[in-house]
């Protein structure tokens, strides 16, 4: 049955009979009542009122708080490779831009140093599996070795330079091969944790994490799973 609540302070007979014909229930109020009903419905109105008014509010607040967030991202300085030590600004006048950049820790000498043979091998047949087109990949180091009138010492890691040089050789993908190189990157402690195979958005960038590349020498048979991984994740760099 369809209720209809009449809000009414007189209703005639025949008004009456006609709406009870009709299957139609009503209540009857009087004049203090009605008043009380409209003035609960000027409330609510000047309520719901008040709560758009706070949430346009809300929200110019906070679309004010994300102008000036990106308003200070692109006032900050671009990096200046002249502030940098000499051996990186060495390294990055010899790497070139590609939106796919590859690091490990050993990097640094198999660049600056004699390359180790078995590591290149892996890389390149690596790379040339994966049938790229050129300029995808680069390398670019996350640690260098520390140089003392010209003698070669142990590797230093520079996290921030890292992090500059990526951004001056237009990487959208940092592929980081093994937990040493991992560590070195000056990232938050949630990312430390991350295991090989595993893939993670970081300001703006995949960073994708692998095994070391003498991991992979020790576990060849990982290779065919280590190539259909990167077909798939490095897909929207190619």
């Amino acid at each position: 049955m369809l209720v209809a609540v009449a809000a009414v302070n007189r209703l005639c007979a025949p008004t009456a009979l006609a709406l009870k014909q009709a299957g139609l229930e009503y209540l009857l109020f009087d004049e203090a009542q009605v008043q009380a009903l409209r003035n609960g419905v000027r409330e609510a109105a000047k309520a719901l009122q008040d709560s758009v008014r706070d949430g346009r509010e809300t929200s110019d607040s906070q679309a004010s708080l994300r102008e000036a967030c990106l308003e200070a991202q692109t006032s900050k300085a671009a990096p200046d490779p002249a502030l940098w030590p000499p051996a990186w600004q060495e390294r990055l006048k010899k790497s070139r831009i590609a939106p796919v950049i590859w690091t490990y820790w050993e990097l640094g000498n198999d660049l600056c140093g004699t390359p180790d043979p078995k590591r290149r091998e892996l890389l390149w047949g690596l790379l040339n599996d994966l049938a790229h087109p050129p300029g995808t990949h680069s390398f670019w180091p996350l640690a260098l070795p520390d140089q003392d009138g010209g003698v070669e010492q142990e590797l230093q890691a520079n996290a921030p330079v890292f992090w500059e040089g990526v951004g001056l050789l237009h990487g959208r993908a940092v592929v980081i091969m093994g937990s040493q190189a991992l560590r070195s990157l000056a990232l938050p402690d949630r990312l430390l944790a991350l295991r090989p195979f595993r893939q993670v958005r970081h300001q703006g960038r995949l960073l994708i994490v692998l095994p070391s590349p003498d991991m992979l020498i020790r576990e060849s048979r990982r290779i065919h799973a280590l190539r259909e991984f990167l077909r798939q994740a490095l897909a929207p760099f190619v």
